[in-house]
């Protein structure tokens, strides 16, 4: 997308643009008002930015870029008639990929600048997708430990509970064997949960949640019920009273 009150301007940045090493498609606008219609239709990897124009600045049309949803990843770049380099470090300071002034225009620098700011523009929506990844991680784990929390804590509060009951009960026999296999019971409960951890399935349902694959009927099944706050054990289904 070329943006530029003046039509000579975008046709000679046209023509250098058309003799750059990979195709592209190439759209005008000769007005912010314009240049929003055109982001309102279509995506756009690279902008170039005229400083001035008849309603407003290249600064202005860069804000309007950053809060478009379909085009705020965009490479700019940054083209003004201007000597003065306070307007290329607010550009730049602002978000604009690279700066151009129209004196230097040449196939070269045109060139030099597309390939500039298309290599920021990949590096920054790679850093922004590792952040959402992160952030998606983040969420799950955190689920995922008060999802332990919830299931662990009822099973260590009755096994201490069965503890502090052999102290009184140890001269009877019988419920002192009925709270030692009760103790055994919770034990081995707490064996199959670090198991069921572990579990393949469950890595795939955190898979699933950050992004990272489909989910089958039976893992969206299971994850609807996790979200859905049923109670579940985490590689067992809950055994219901009959």
């Amino acid at each position: 997308m070329i943006v530029d009150d003046q039509r000579f301007d975008r046709a000679r940045l046209r023509r250098m643009c058309k003799e750059l090493e990979f195709d592209v498609t190439i759209s005008e606008a000769d007005s912010l008002e314009s240049l929003g219609t055109a982001m309102g239709q279509d995506a756009f990897d690279l902008i170039f930015l005229d400083y001035h124009m008849s309603d407003g600045s290249g600064l202005q049309a860069l804000d309007a870029i950053q809060f478009d949803p379909r085009n705020r990843n965009a490479a700019t770049i940054m083209v003004t008639g201007d000597e003065q380099t306070e307007i290329a470090i607010n550009a730049m300071k602002n978000g604009c990929s690279d700066f151009l002034k129209k004196d230097d225009l040449s196939n070269a620098s045109v060139r030099r600048a597309a390939i500039n700011a298309l290599q920021k523009a990949s590096l920054n929506r790679s850093l922004e997708t590792q952040h959402v990844m992160r952030s998606k991680v983040e969420a799950v784990l955190d689920s995922f430990t008060e999802e332990c929390a919830n299931e662990l804590k009822p099973m260590l509060f009755k096994m201490m509970r069965h503890v502090r009951d052999l102290y009184t009960i140890r001269d009877d026999d019988v419920k002192y064997q009925a709270t030692i296999q009760q103790i055994s019971n919770a034990c081995n409960r707490l064996f199959d949960f670090m198991n069921d951890i572990d579990d393949q399935e469950r890595k795939e349902f955190s898979l699933v949640e950050v992004g990272e694959g489909p989910a089958s009927s039976v893992e969206s099944e299971a994850l609807e019920e996790l979200q859905g706050g049923r109670p579940r054990l985490f590689g067992r289904q809950p055994i219901r009273p009959n």
